[in-house]
This record gives C-alpha cells, structure tokens and sequence, in this order.
C-alpha cells in the first residue's frame, strides 16, 4: 500500500502525536535482545518468535514484537537517494572504558602497555571509542565520541599522557560509597554519549570488580537489587540502549569478582570476560551485535512496581544458547502515551545523529515548490497487527528543515528552520507483500524555501515508539 499525504498538517509543539492500530496505545515494553548462539559458539540463524520463551517473575508472557538480525547487503544507491543504513545493517558501536578505580594496583602496569598495543591495531572505523577512568574518579576522553577541540595524537600518545599522570594509589578519603557512586557515575556519562550515535552500543568496562554499597534498609536480594545506585544505572543503560561487558584483564579473578561482574552483564545484556585479548573482546561483541534477535513483551500495569524483575528467556531448539539480559528495573513512567511519543519524537528531533531502528530509504525529486519525497520503511521494524486480511499499523511522520552546517564547540550542527512539520498515517499492508518482506513506500510532497539545505526526516512506530531518521541534502 502506498500512502500518499500532500501536505503536512500540524506542528511538533502543538502535536497529539500517535495514531494507534485498532485496540488503542500500548503500555510501556520491555524490549530483550537475545544474541542465540549454536554449540560452536557462532550465531543461529532462522529461529522464529516461537522458538522463544519467555517468563517474567516466573509468569509466561506473550511476545508481541519480533524482529530477526537484518541480513541485508550494503545498499547500492543511485542519484539523490538516501538511506540510514547503508551498510544494509543497524550500525553498531563500541566505547571501553579502562577503569583504574577498581583495577588492581599491580596490573595497570600491564593491562596499560597492552591496551596501548591491541587498541592501536584495532580497524576502529569511527565506531570504537576508549575512556579511561582515573584514580579519582574522573572520566578522561582518549578516543572520544563527543567531538574535542585541540589537536589530538595517535592513540597511544594520548593513553600514555594519561597514564603517566596517573597516581599511584586512591586518594586518602575515598571510601567505598564513594568509589561505587564514581564509578557508575562515569558508566552513564559513556552510556549518555554512546546514546546519540545509532543503533545498539555496548561498553567494554575494563575493571578487576563491580564495586558495591548496599543500603542500611533490609533487603533479601543480592548486591545488584540491595545495592545503592544500581537501580537508576540499570534504568539509564537500558534507555540509553546500551550493555556493559565486565573483561576482566589481568591476574586470577576470585569467585566473589567473577559473580559480580558476571550479574553486571546479565542485568544490561551484555558478557562476561575473563583474560581474553581486547581484540577479541570488541570483534565478539560487534559480531553478536549483527546477529541479535529483538524480542518484545507488553506486561501488565502492575508489573512496574518499582523493583528488580528477573526475566528467563529460554530457546525451544536444541543445543542453542542465548545471551540475553536476565533482570530489569521495572520504573513507573507517569506519562501519558501520548507524552512518551511526543518526548522520543523530540529527542528524535534535536539528537546530532540519525537513528537506524527503523530502516528508512529516501529518493529526493525537486519540484516547483519544494521536493518530492519517496520514502522506503523496513516493514519488518514496525509492529503490525493482522486485521481483516491485512497488517494495520500506525506511524508518526516528521519532516524538519535545516539550513548550512554550522560548526561550534559541540561540532558540526544542522540547525532547524522554523517548526517541523508533523503527520499521523496508517497503514494496510496485504499479506502477501508483508511476507514478502519488501518495503512499504509512503510519498510526500513537502514545501521549502531557497534557506533550507537538507531535510531531517524522523518516523515513529506508534505501536512501539521505535525511531528511524534521515537527515538528507534537498539539491
């Protein structure tokens, strides 16, 4: 089907943003990101949504949204056309994270020198970031993923200067509390800059502990539901998009640091590493990236309760193992449905970067007035219901003009002209031509003036409050 919209009709700020499928808005889902791998440790492909099981605080659930690893060649583009996944896939980034805080006295020697050596022979391509964290607890850019004023050397002149200037020991004062608070402080301010680039991102935490405080109130749980801080850094990496990798580099790890690094990783879906180069580490973790199935389940209102929830997510075919988150804090948003859309549509909006949740491809046409617009959706990133003989579906469109690139202290800008223009479509896809997984076509005609360079485009799965955007030159 294709939808045809001639103009848009109203603003972002006056917007009751969301058309919803028949059976009006979902409450908030817990999304899970399972990377299945077979006995010899390589990914497994073709499992469906019903090779999956899922219990949350042991009671089954219904999945409602499934989506298998895009594998899709690197997209041949012709004249004026565009796309926010051009290597056919959803990008996917890395930042590692060196963290002397909780890294024995006696191995940053070591894992220093040979960081300084794998990190430098890594294809980083733009998409590895590296952070170290100091002894007093300070979050110090090697390679940065937030733009840095100031010429920078190879990166293992900049580590060196870093480590040089390291103390020896932590600073008299520092106690526990304060190491823990610190520590995960500094995680979320990587997750936070992690969350403007597109796609899944992942942090390798180099660190010999997960440093813990509980609190003075009685708790029957573990260190990750008892513990201070735990609970809003849980909340942050999973908005954020964003799993943890304990590797724990150097010397023999005890029992206790091992479970605890190990419970780091299932509560963010990320993996446990013990004494493996960080070569391998980052090329595991990119390439179960590429293969993750995305799974989605929509529990009841009461289930956000405010505490930890454990999820067991098992895989009905044999000899196939997943990696998956096992908890999450349930949070309880007091927003509106309607107020959840409006905030990731504007997040959407304002962010530096596009965003590749859903696959958006553009052809531009100039007209008299304006440009032409066909845009191609990856059906199989939205949510569609089976109604009637065809799959039914909501989007919100959103089309914001920009003008020169600009650069400042924050890097390179494209700055807004005037109020985005909005629209909620929907759409009635014959079955045949959903399952043939071709893409769903909408054509725009949209109005600019001789200022506007480029043309952001943002759409939303009001089903599911995924994001896809492209921003695109008009000429």
């Amino acid at each position: 089907m294709t939808v045809r919209c001639k103009k848009p009709v109203f603003a972002l700020s006056m917007a009751a943003c969301g058309l919803w499928a028949q059976g009006g808005p979902p409450p908030p889902l817990v999304h899970l990101y399972p990377a299945a791998l077979d006995s010899s440790g390589q990914p497994a492909t073709g499992l469906t949504a019903e090779d999956f099981r899922i219990a949350d605080q042991g009671k089954s659930e219904t999945i409602v949204f499934f989506r298998r690893p895009a594998a899709k060649a690197p997209v041949a583009l012709g004249p004026h056309e565009y796309t926010n996944r051009p290597g056919g896939v959803t990008p996917h980034s890395t930042a590692i994270l060196f963290d002397l805080l909780n890294e024995g006295q006696s191995n940053r020697l070591e894992t220093w020198h040979r960081l300084a050596k794998s990190v430098t022979q890594l294809a980083v391509g733009g998409q590895v970031y590296f952070y170290v964290l100091n002894l007093d607890g300070d979050l110090l850019p090697v390679l940065p993923i937030e733009p840095q004023t100031g010429e920078r050397g190879p990166f293992d002149q900049e580590l060196n200067k870093i480590m040089d200037k390291a103390n020896l020991a932590r600073p008299a004062g520092l106690d526990r509390e304060d190491r823990a608070k610190r520590t995960y402080h500094q995680i979320e301010i990587v997750s936070n800059q992690l969350a403007t680039l597109p796609g899944r991102k992942d942090i390798v935490w180099i660190t010999n502990t997960a440093p813990s405080i509980t609190n003075s109130m009685p708790c029957a749980g573990d260190w990750v539901e008892c513990g201070l801080y735990v609970s809003h850094l849980a909340v942050t990496l999973e908005r954020d998009h964003v799993a943890v990798n304990p590797d724990y580099d150097s010397g023999a790890p005890q029992p206790t640091a091992s479970y605890d690094l190990e419970q780091m990783a299932l509560l963010t879906g990320g993996h446990a590493y013990f004494l493996h180069d960080i070569r391998e580490v980052v090329q595991e973790i990119s390439r179960n990236a590429a293969n993750e199935y995305e799974i989605a389940y929509s529990p009841p209102v009461s289930n956000w309760d405010n505490k930890f929830h454990r999820i067991r997510t098992a895989c009905a075919r044999k000899g196939v193992k997943l990696r998956v988150r096992e908890r999450y804090y349930a949070l309880p948003d007091s927003r509106s449905a309607a107020d959840r859309q409006k905030d990731e549509l504007t997040a959407a909006y304002q962010r530096p970067s596009d965003t590749a949740d859903i696959g958006l491809g553009v052809k531009v046409t100039p007209t008299a007035k304006g440009v032409h617009l066909d845009i191609l959706l990856d059906t199989a990133d939205l949510l569609l219901r089976e109604q009637g003989g065809k799959f039914v579906g909501a989007l919100t469109v959103v089309l914001s003009d920009r003008g020169a690139a600009e650069t400042d202290s924050a890097g390179l800008q494209l700055r807004p002209i005037g109020e985005p223009a909005v629209q909620s479509l929907a759409l009635a896809i014959t079955k045949e031509r959903h399952d043939s997984g071709a893409p769903e076509e909408i054509q725009l005609e949209h109005a600019t003036s001789d200022s506007v360079q480029r043309i952001r485009l943002v759409v939303m799965d009001a089903n599911t409050n995924a994001i896809g955007s492209l921003t695109f030159p008009v000429r």
